[in-house]
């Protein structure tokens, strides 16, 4: 066979025998720099291909009849099957039980998925990500798997798993609230805490199945007082000072110590008592959901989508002591308009907290109907009236978030119009919430770089530096849409989330079992 060094027009190439045989010619070490990238991404399609034949023939050995001459396949996978396949292939039976699941829901239950890995567009972690969401066990119909696989599989190769874990989340919980909260008040009926020995002679305590909103709550104080123990000048990196808060909050050492004496104590080693209303988080969630107009999932960032219901209770535990802002959509779920919001629902049992963000989604059309129709907001007019305040006079707010281009640092209206605008990190799937990571200038200020809305953008600490040291270029062509160029020449375009992602049809729910 000819070897060949270059990687040109294996883009074209759909995966198969074709591909294969291309694949096979191609001499990696003679490839030019700017080609690699095109046979990495020709190699990881003719991989899921592979991977897709795997799983198809792995359910094909399941339906294979022994002692029945010719093709024909039982209609169902014969129980011993898994043994079969770890013996044929020497994997644990552990390792062919799980594989085999995996292929029966991707090429039985899930065609969609299967055939996006078939033709290479997604990778098996993603078909993974389906199966684990939507198999058998999920308890959704398959009207609606197959409701959200359609609305979810034309994404899924511009998401990452995480990405995707995140939005199966939300359509799952969007689709069937009432399954959802079943499933959701089981799983919280058996939280539990565990400890194990780590081969390394260390321990590792795990919580698992607790509520969301608890949770935040808690991950936010923690690393909230590992961020002021640093400060204050403790030499150990953040997560050493996270753990051993972490444990000395557990285990009785800082039992009615004030933040201030918690501080002292992490700083000098000397035990010397609890200040405590609960750390507030960031959640977000949309205006119909406060209404009672519908029962679409909140969000904890970081963490992912939540039940309406929660959503709702930790809003009202945040009336007093989180900022509150709102996020004006369009129909696709982008952002228009973002502000602050002063007034708060007229509610005797409003919550305080200490810090978070209460960001409420509005969709245009919704606001423009409240508006019209106020009996409609209820004890959320105040809001609403304020909200459509703000809306009605965008132009001008728009217009004035560019004031001050030569401002070395955006003021608070920038910050908060791009933080929500971007959600995370501008980086290819990075998923860093926004309000952690700094504020970059797209176009460094030094070199000339306006602060303004088409300027800015969120950068995490992992991804701020690469623009800076290791080669990467930034642009952004418009507000809010960024094109990273690597050092070998590719270019990735990103774009945030939408704030508010249209949801997938809602198919009836399964029927209850017997």
């Amino acid at each position: 066979m000819v070897q060949v060094a270059s990687g040109a027009g294996l883009a074209e190439l759909p995966p198969g025998p074709e591909l294969a045989a291309a694949l096979a010619q191609v001499r990696l070490g003679a490839v030019p720099n700017d080609q690699v990238i095109e046979v990495l991404q020709a190699q990881a399609r003719q991989l899921a291909h592979e991977q897709a034949r795997m799983l198809a023939t792995l359910v094909e050995v399941s339906r294979t009849t022994p002692g029945l001459v010719g093709p024909a396949r039982a209609d169902e996978a014969y129980e011993w099957a898994s043994g079969e396949i770890s013996a044929a292939l020497t994997w644990t039976g552990r390792t062919a039980d799980r594989e085999l699941a995996f292929a029966q829901t991707v090429v039985s239950r899930l065609p969609a998925v299967f055939a996006a890995l078939w033709a290479g567009r997604i990778d098996r972690a993603k078909a993974w990500v389906f199966a684990d969401h939507l198999d058998a066990n999920c308890g959704l119909s398959g009207e609606q798997v197959a409701a959200i696989s359609a609305h979810l599989v034309p994404l899924a190769p511009a998401l990452t798993t995480g990405e995707l874990a995140a939005r199966l989340l939300r359509a799952i919980l969007a689709v069937d609230p009432d399954h959802a909260g079943r499933r959701y008040a089981r799983a919280v009926r058996e939280r539990e805490v565990i400890s194990y020995l780590d081969r390394d002679g260390t321990v590792t305590i795990s919580a698992h199945r607790l509520a969301p909103d608890e949770a935040a709550a808690a991950t936010e104080r923690l690393r909230a007082l590992a961020q002021a123990v640093k400060r204050a000048g403790h030499p150990g990196r953040l997560p050493q000072i996270q753990a051993d808060l972490f444990c000395a909050l557990l285990n009785g050492r800082y039992h009615h110590h004030t933040r201030a004496q918690i501080i002292a104590d992490m700083l000098t080693h000397a035990p010397d008592k609890p200040s405590g209303a609960r750390a507030g988080v960031e959640i977000r969630v949309g205006l119909g959901t406060l209404l009672g107009r519908d029962d679409y999932p909140g969000e904890i960032p970081g963490l992912g989508p939540i039940l309406a219901p929660t959503a709702r209770d930790l809003v009202a535990a945040q009336t007093h002591g989180a900022r509150w802002r709102f996020a004006v959509v369009d129909n696709d779920g982008y952002l228009i308009l973002a502000g602050a919001i002063r007034r708060r629902p007229t509610n005797r049992s409003g919550g305080r907290c200490a810090g978070g963000i209460v960001e409420i989604h509005v969709p245009a059309d919704l606001l423009e109907h409240l508006a019209a129709h106020p009996v409609e907001a209820g004890r959320w007019a105040g809001v609403i009236a304020e909200i459509t305040a703000q809306y009605r006079d965008r132009d001008r707010l728009l217009a004035a978030l560019d004031n001050n281009p030569s401002a070395r640092f955006a003021h608070t209206a920038l910050a908060r119009h791009t933080e929500v605008r971007d959600r995370t990190c501008t980086f290819i799937g990075c998923r860093a919430p926004a309000r952690h990571c700094d504020l970059d200038h797209t176009i460094d200020h030094a070199h000339g770089g306006a602060t303004t809305q088409r300027n800015l953008g969120p950068g995490c600490g992992r991804h701020h530096p690469y623009k800076h040291k290791l080669g990467w270029r930034l642009h952004q062509p418009r507000p809010g849409h960024f094109t990273w160029t690597s050092p070998l020449g590719h270019t990735y375009h990103t774009r945030g989330q939408p704030i508010m992602p249209p949801h997938a049809p809602r198919p009836p729910p399964a029927p209850p079992p017997f």
